[in-house]
């Protein structure tokens, strides 16, 4: 059976309380975002009140687990009501639940979901860049159905929203890459009146300003933006006009102007488009008309050469792909809807 101490110290010079349960364990296991702060053995003659104190007067400490055993003091930067211990055989050992300042809430929140701040305009299929500063910039969108030109600023810092200058033409379904001069590329899209767009803009983030940039072109939405290692931005396929493209084209920032480079070997919209490690670039799925996609191909920018590679198990439009730390690529979802994954 469990012998469970529990402990309330009132310690004025440090306004704490300090509830100490003890446990035959050896393991504390958190189930938060927090980690390990450090990992004290104390002295021979320490007791858990030693422990108490190294937590007491570590900033990020509200949790300790003390090992009477080998006088072993751990301390985590996590509440102890967001972990657990489990019986281990002889072992003993203390969790300690310490709260700076009473009634405050001075603890590591487990993970989960918070609401931040509102946009200021309600806005679908829009862009969401990261800039340098470490604000987002979020740009068009459709809002009841109509294309919109307005950008904002998110600042994670405050939560808070602030509107950055409109971009010059109005426009949804389009792309925004970070370049490597720290502007943002934002490309095509779809103008309000069904107007489908070859313009291509920047947004200089010390200015605040948009300039316009050189045309595509071919004009399209649902297409993709991949910014390659020479620095030069390949655009692939999309729609147009009941019409979905085959064609890519190369943004080179040092000029401002576009080039064709090779044809895909699938026209295809609503797809994706990863850099792999080689520096190729991987395009899955998508849809050619009525017909959903399970075909994936390599754009090779030494050769401006496209070439088919192995095909998906499932055909996939509008589906989402992330490159992997182990180099590998995740394709999630897709229409409609899907629940499936898969790794290339």
């Amino acid at each position: 059976m469990h012998l469970i101490l529990v402990i309330s110290l009132l310690i004025s010079s440090i306004d704490a309380i300090i509830i100490s349960q003890v446990h035959r364990s050896s393991l504390f296991f958190t189930n938060s975002s927090c980690a390990l702060l450090s990992n004290i053995t104390l002295p021979a003659g320490a007791s858990i009140q030693s422990c108490i104190w190294q937590c007491a007067h570590q900033d990020q400490c509200p949790t300790a687990v003390y090992y009477h055993d080998n006088r072993t003091c751990l301390m985590f930067s996590e509440d102890c009501q967001s972990g657990n211990i489990t019986s281990s055989g002889d072992v003993r050992a203390s969790v300690i639940c310490y709260r700076r300042n009473l009634g405050s809430n001075n603890q590591c929140s487990p993970r989960g979901w918070t609401k931040t701040g509102y946009m200021h305009v309600a806005r679908r299929l829009p862009t969401a860049s990261v800039l340098s500063n470490g604000k987002v910039l979020v740009t068009g969108g459709f809002n009841g159905g109509i294309s919109q030109n307005s950008a904002e600023l998110y600042d994670p810092s405050t939560g808070n929203w602030t509107m950055a200058r409109s971009m010059s033409v109005a426009r949804s379904s389009h792309t925004a890459s970070i370049l490597s001069n720290g502007t943002v590329l934002v490309t095509g899209g779809l103008n309000g009146g069904g107007i489908y767009l070859n313009s291509a803009e920047l947004y200089d983030q010390s200015a605040g300003s948009w300039t316009m940039t050189g045309y595509m072109h071919v004009a399209r939405e649902y297409h993709t933006a991949s910014i390659l290692s020479d620095g030069k931005v390949l655009v692939t396929g999309g729609f147009n006009s009941a019409i979905y493209l085959n064609s890519a084209e190369l943004y080179d920032p040092l000029t401002g102007t576009w080039t064709m480079t090779g044809n895909m070997s699938v026209a295809r919209g609503y797809h994706t488009a990863s850099i792999l490690s080689n520096g190729k670039v991987l395009v899955t799925g998508g849809q050619d008309g009525g017909i959903y996609l399970n075909s994936a191909e390599l754009y090779d920018q030494s050769t401006s050469t496209w070439a088919m590679t192995g095909n998906m198990s499932v055909a996939r439009s509008s589906h989402a792909a992330a490159t992997l730390l182990d180099k590998t690529v995740l394709v999630i979802g897709g229409c409609c809807p899907l629940n499936s994954a898969e790794l290339y």
